[in-house]
């Protein structure tokens, strides 16, 4: 069990690389889908020289369920779809808001991975469980309502990002949160089928990316078909991107594959399933609000630090076995 929690704190701690780098992409105004592509490509590769080098634990033995390996493939591809959604999303919201809080706004939706556990697959829920809820509820109502610090906040250069309304951040940032519970449920459901949890890291990882390469070419083809042109970046926007890929992209797929899923088997094994999401996200919340501050020197409001408290609370609470 101990191991388990190491494993899904250092996971959430590694996400702060993923929101650091979208909040420079969207800063920067460079291409955000652009990005996610050569990010998937990276995943694949990796993916791609897991199953070369073993492809005797790549797969499950023989005789898994069908309706097991349905799921699994069902439940990994949609979260590579909302993956892709939810950074979309997110870049827009970055791009006008606080980093910080925008980022804790949607990791809160941790409660969705949470619910589904409890409603479904029978991991009991309580009186300290639902006071959790209650708290991250409380904590998105708390950023949401502080006074717009968009302008407080400074940028790569030091100089004072420009003033922004609450909705134009906040919008995107709470479709973001519902994204993000989508995408946390369909990670964590192979955990709980049968024999789903025979289904390697590296497998799980590699479905996840391939998700979001079929969302980002969705993307591309709607918008062709709208009539944008799409733009030609720069070979040295184009290799910016391609470095944040291959840094990002290898951390995170070595990440799933050694410390996300073998965490949240771990925890399903000891019955305590929707446990795994709250502890990787509250490390995340507390590690990216410390990078906004030190890093990115954003000036969080008294209203927004209770928020972050209440969240980290609530998440402590929600993890409770």
């Amino acid at each position: 069990m101990t191991r388990a929690l190491l494993l899904l704190v250092l996971t959430g701690l590694s996400w702060v690389s993923v929101g650091a780098v979208v909040g420079r992409v969207g800063r920067r105004g460079l291409s955000l889908p652009l990005y996610q592509v050569f990010l998937c490509f990276v995943c694949m590769v990796c993916g791609a020289a897991n199953w070369l080098a073993s492809p005797t634990v790549f797969l499950p033995q023989a005789g898994c369920p069908a309706a097991t390996w349905a799921g699994v493939l069902e439940a990994t591809l949609l979260c590579g779809v909302f993956e892709y959604l939810m950074i979309q999303v997110m870049g827009r919201a970055m791009a006008h808001g606080p980093h910080s809080t925008v980022w804790a706004v949607i990791q809160s939706g941790v409660v969705f991975p949470f619910l589904m556990g409890s409603l479904f697959f029978g991991v009991p829920i309580g009186p300290s469980r639902l006071a959790g809820i209650a708290l991250v509820v409380t904590s998105v109502f708390l950023h949401s309502s502080a006074r717009d610090n968009a302008g407080t906040s400074d940028d790569e250069g030091g100089n004072a990002a420009p003033r922004a309304p609450l909705r134009a951040w906040l919008v995107p940032a709470l479709l973001g949160m519902l994204c993000c519970g989508t995408n946390q449920c369909c990670a964590n459901l192979p955990s709980y089928l049968e024999r789903g949890q025979e289904f390697s890291g590296a497998f799980r990882t590699l479905l996840c990316y391939v998700g979001i390469l079929l969302a980002a070419a969705v993307h591309f083809v709607v918008r062709w078909a709208g009539g944008a042109k799409p733009s030609i970046p720069t070979r040295a926007h184009a290799g910016t991107l391609a470095a944040y890929a291959i840094g990002v992209g290898v951390l995170s797929f070595a990440t799933s594959q050694y410390l996300r899923f073998p965490g949240l088997d771990i925890l399903q094994r000891h019955h305590c399933g929707s446990m795994g999401y709250p502890v990787m996200v509250a490390s995340c919340i507390a590690g990216f609000f410390v990078y906004g501050v030190a890093v990115l020197r954003e000036r969080p409001t008294r209203r927004q630090w209770l928020g972050v408290v209440c969240a980290l609370s609530g998440i402590a609470l929600v993890a409770l076995c």
